[in-house]
């Protein structure tokens, strides 16, 4: 073979190689492979699109939810059926798209399971798994819901370009959590105490009709602050009842009975109970609500500002707690920090993250 005839050949050859890489190239940017995570996403996207043209159909009531199933999008021709997306005829999914009204908020979750292969893991879920334990620091399970106790590292959260902690697992499944560092200092309050005659703050939570103390009212304004939080922020965060008991200082119970015995609903921030904290502790030596034992194996100890609590000391009437390392009785027209205190809506998706402060918990 003459070298004008190699040379051809040649050509010819890397000419071929060329077209397969093309042919490769086209057929990986064209892959049209379904996987489960785009029928999770689908799912949504069907959801939403049907509730936007069928908005009767929306919870009206707060925490109200409906659920449109998997098997319904699909007789209803909104997703093809699975044999055909993923090419199997074995395949078998069941699912669906749970939508809650969430204070007028419509949040949206998609659960999906496919056998083994793969099912919708919810943040409630992951923070069980890695967290739970019978001894140690870590999370307690109770007769209606999870508490973190101890010296916990990885009862981190981040949401809405914030970092929070994990207090507990509610019974209703929502997610309670507390702001690691808090907005700028404020009053518990400030009013006119006829009791002792001076400006140092009624302790009174609710006054009166649409009368509050000065810690709630800023607690209103915080959530409603545009420049901090956004309608999507707001979105999954449920409503909830603050327990605003009033207890003494050599108060024992640590079960929420004392704050809980007065209740106001329907609210979106608040700030820690006392009894929250003290059930953090895991020295049995903590039994009263200033008790120096209960800053032992308790979490909250390593929140580095003093911060107000919502309970107020029963017996002085211009004194709210503070929480510094433990609560402190503190004058109403003090200034602390305002940690504040919310629910996070139940079954939202866990995306990452392992609950250490380098590494929170992350949710779709």
């Amino acid at each position: 073979m003459d070298q004008k005839m190699m040379k051809t050949l040649g050509i010819v050859i890397a000419g071929f190689v060329v077209f397969i890489l093309i042919i490769f190239l086209i057929a990986s940017c064209t892959n049209t492979k379904y996987t489960y995570e785009k029928l999770e996403e689908k799912m949504l996207s069907v959801a939403k699109n049907y509730y936007q043209n069928n908005e009767k159909e929306l919870p009206s009531q707060d925490k109200d939810t409906r659920s449109y199933t998997l098997k319904k999008m699909i007789s209803d021709g909104s997703i093809d059926e699975l044999t055909e997306l993923f090419d199997n005829e074995n395949i078998k999914c069941d699912g669906n798209v749970t939508v809650t009204n969430n204070n007028g908020y419509y949040v949206y979750t998609p659960y999906l399971t496919c056998g083994k292969d793969y099912q919708t893991t919810y943040l409630k879920d992951k923070i069980i798994e890695n967290s739970l334990v019978e001894a140690g620091a870590g999370l307690y399970e109770t007769s209606s819901e999870y508490i973190f106790k101890g010296d916990v590292k990885n009862n981190y959260v981040s949401f809405a370009g914030k970092t929070f902690r994990i207090i507990r697992i509610n019974e209703d499944n929502t997610i309670r959590l507390i702001d690691n560092i808090g907005i700028s200092e404020v009053i518990w309050d400030s009013k006119y105490n006829t009791t002792v005659q001076d400006s140092n703050g009624v302790n009174d939570y609710v006054v009166d009709n649409n009368l509050y103390a000065n810690i709630k009212n800023v607690s209103d304004n915080y959530y409603k602050n545009n420049n901090v939080w956004t309608d999507e922020n707001r979105t999954y965060i449920a409503t909830q009842s603050l327990c605003i008991g009033k207890r003494s200082t050599s108060d024992t119970t640590k079960d929420g009975s004392t704050e809980c015995s007065l209740k106001l609903d329907n609210q979106l921030f608040g700030s820690l109970a006392v009894y929250e904290y003290l059930q953090a502790s895991l020295d049995k030596n903590c039994n009263n609500t200033t008790g120096s034992a209960c800053t032992n194996y308790n979490w909250y100890t390593s929140i580095s500002n003093s911060f107000w609590s919502v309970t107020a000391n029963v017996s002085q009437t211009d004194r709210a707690f503070s929480i510094y390392k433990k609560p402190i009785t503190t004058l109403c027209s003090s200034y602390n920090h305002l940690n504040v205190v919310f629910n996070l809506t139940s079954n939202v998706v866990y995306v990452d993250g392992d609950g250490t402060a380098n590494n929170p918990y992350v949710f779709k």
